[in-house]
């Protein structure tokens, strides 16, 4: 029983982080394109960590019989030097028709979890017009999060075809997350739906 204990508990976790995203559609091809059988997923963000914990969750969720699921940081682990021309080029070496490409800057700028014991909330050579810190200290003393405007909660995606030839793009409003294991379940849950509904993807 308490094996089993050991990993439902990360489970629920994760799944107490969860939160739900919307995806609104900004373009869709009206050429025919039928769904291919490879898919390389690309998180667009310089911070190494959040796109390998983005791409191997999200890997799970697209992963079926009929979709073999292929990661950037696996395959062009220096992709992000080269640009998208990069991937393009591996991608028609491979023969890879799909690729799904999802924006995480924001996720560089919106802090996950409070400062530090001893962190100044406000440091003292903060000039005015600098970015306001995340945290601010509430009622009682306590670290309140500040509201996320919508705009760092919105992470443009596009799929494209080996060519660079958009298929699809879209915007993913993610709501609540609270860790970027958290957000690549809701986005790529929604992505996956909102891709399978435009045929594009099996």
């Amino acid at each position: 029983m308490r094996p089993l204990f050991r990993y439902l508990l990360p489970a629920l976790f994760v799944a107490g982080c969860a939160s739900t995203t919307d995806v609104t559609t900004r373009f869709t091809d009206e050429g025919s394109h039928p769904p291919q059988d490879t898919l390389l997923l690309v998180a667009h963000t310089p911070e190494g960590n959040i796109r390998e914990t983005w791409e191997l969750t999200c890997r799970d969720i697209f992963s079926s019989d009929s979709l073999t699921v292929l990661l950037s940081h696996q395959e062009l682990p220096l992709w992000y030097e080269g640009g998208k021309e990069r991937i393009l080029d591996w991608a028609q070496e491979n023969d890879v028709e799909r690729i799904l490409v999802v924006e995480l800057t924001h996720l560089l700028i919106d802090a996950a979890a409070p400062p530090a014991a001893g962190n100044q909330l406000n440091p003292m050579e903060q000039s005015a017009g600098d970015v306001q810190p995340t945290w601010q200290v509430g009622i009682g003393g306590e670290l309140a999060k500040d509201e996320v405007p919508d705009a760092l909660r919105q992470h443009g995606a596009e799929l494209i075809n080996a060519n660079g030839k958009p298929l699809w793009t879209g915007i993913a409003t993610t709501h609540e997350a609270s860790n970027a294991v958290a957000i690549a379940k809701s986005q790529c849950s929604a992505l996956r739906r909102s891709l399978r509904e435009q045929a594009l993807i099996p």
